[in-house]
């Protein structure tokens, strides 16, 4: 799913990046048993992820436009195609999308899963911040389950009386938290399906210099990131996309 029409140029664009990548990809030699593009992963997301939304075509375009304003106010430079996790902490939305942001402006969609942002209405709960976020480091919230927690750093966020200090992490939604998906009910947090948090863990999606860029079947993934875009699209109803 692409943000605009296609072109030749634009094909031909597509493909010239993707074969660069391949050339640059070229020294991990015995380590990589070809290249995973971004259709690949798509497919893939399809296939494994466990919880997912069937988003229109037109819904990106809103996604890629949320997501670009908050790039243009950052102080991150990304530079290249790469993928982003996008989520929409709008209440009536409440949806993840990993895409790969090919140009400014121009993103195809990986797979959107219903998400679970902060809701600051509930005690001990924070507003999870809009903006452009950097994964901090690597960890597991339980090494015995190997479940993979996120970090983007501590963040300054809104409350009802003012501001706090969030640590903000993308994690599983495991056991009774599995319910809230769909509902901003958080503490803060994102909490994702656990099928899209192994996707994005076992894939190293959003591990750029962290791990090496290789797929469980051994294909070498170029692209990989390390940005979480949290937007809020302002909407007053949910739409129906978004029912999961």
């Amino acid at each position: 799913m692409v943000v605009s029409q296609r072109s030749p140029s634009n094909g031909i664009r597509r493909r010239s990046l993707l074969l660069s990548a391949t050339a640059a990809l070229a020294p991990l030699g015995a380590l990589a048993d070809g290249v995973c593009t971004p259709r690949d992963l798509a497919r893939r997301y399809q296939a494994v992820v466990d919880r997912q939304l069937r988003v229109p075509a037109h819904e990106l375009l809103i996604c890629a436009g949320l997501a670009e304003n908050e790039l243009a106010g950052s102080r991150e430079n990304l530079l290249g195609p790469q993928y982003m996790l996008v989520v929409d902490a709008c209440p009536a939305v409440q949806a993840a999308f990993l895409v790969w942001r090919l140009l400014p402006g121009r993103y195809e969609l990986i797979g959107a899963s219903p998400a679970s942002t902060g809701n600051p209405e509930q005690a001990g709960c924070l507003r999870t911040p809009q903006g452009v976020f950097a994964q901090a480091q690597v960890e597991y919230e339980d090494r015995r389950l190997i479940s993979r927690v996120y970090d983007f750093g501590r963040q300054r966020t809104r409350t009802g009386r003012g501001f706090a200090d969030l640590r903000l992490q993308a994690r599983a939604a495991t056991g009774r938290t599995g319910a809230l998906l769909g509902r901003p009910q958080s503490d803060g947090c994102i909490l994702l399906p656990p099928g899209l948090v192994a996707f994005l863990d076992q894939f190293g999606v959003l591990d750029a210099g962290h791990k090496a860029g290789v797929t469980p079947g051994g294909e070498a993934l170029p692209f990989a990131g390390r940005y979480l875009v949290v937007v809020d699209s302002e909407r007053d109803e949910r739409p129906d996309w978004a029912i999961a």
